[in-house]
């Protein structure tokens, strides 16, 4: 990237562009990794395997923005790099392993599908955003919330969504991803519900 956004390959965007673009400079200045729902259609070879037919999968997947040394920089600007091949192969082949360093460059966690869960992928997904929402206390108020493991629960179960206090404490610490979840009659159901217990609450920010 240099004066702009140009590519992210493998970044799906569900948002305006005016968004990416805010989210990409964040995260140079913090994590350099941007959390994402990534679509796809199930394989055929998975569906041979498992029957079924051609359904949706979601996955939640992060982006990594960290420079992984593949070119050479020439010129940094305003945070950006202008770059160029390198040289000599060895550089390259050095630069890239100091960079590999205790860094793992991509990396899936907890990929939701109709062979990976039980019941609706979309609820599911529903489901996780909801209680990471409630976990960080934001969006739900004009001050920050907090709540416990079991008030949680409770909430969850009043907009039809039973969950457990297990599943609740591995969302600790788990970003929500806005913008995520298909509009159904089902997510917006749930969503709807939620916004009645927080009047607060705006439900388009985790919409697509």
């Amino acid at each position: 990237m240099s004066g702009g956004i140009k590519a992210l390959t493998g970044y799906q965007r569900h948002e305006h562009i005016e968004q990416t673009i805010d989210r990409v400079n964040k995260s140079f200045n913090d994590t350099k990794q941007i959390t994402f729902i990534q679509t796809s259609l199930r394989s055929a070879k998975e569906i041979y395997q498992f029957g079924g037919h051609s359904t949706l999968k979601l996955s939640e997947r992060i982006f990594n923005l960290k420079f992984d040394n593949r070119r050479e920089i020439t010129r940094e600007l305003n945070g950006y790099h202008q770059t160029k091949p390198f040289y000599d192969k060895s550089h390259s082949t050095q630069f890239r392993l100091i960079s590999s360093f205790g860094n793992g460059r991509y990396r899936t966690y907890s990929p939701i599908s109709s062979t990976q869960c039980k019941g609706d992928a979309y609820l599911s997904l529903t489901r996780r955003m909801i209680v990471r929402l409630l976990r960080s206390g934001d969006y739900l108020s004009d001050t920050r919330l907090s709540f416990s493991r079991g008030e949680i629960s409770k909430v969850l179960l009043e907009i039809g969504l039973k969950t457990s206090l297990n599943f609740i404490s591995k969302q600790k610490n788990k970003p929500v991803i806005l913008n995520s979840i298909p509009l159904t009659l089902k997510t917006l159901a749930c969503l709807d519900k939620l916004k009645v217990i927080f009047p607060f609450f705006n439900e388009r920010i985790l919409l697509r």
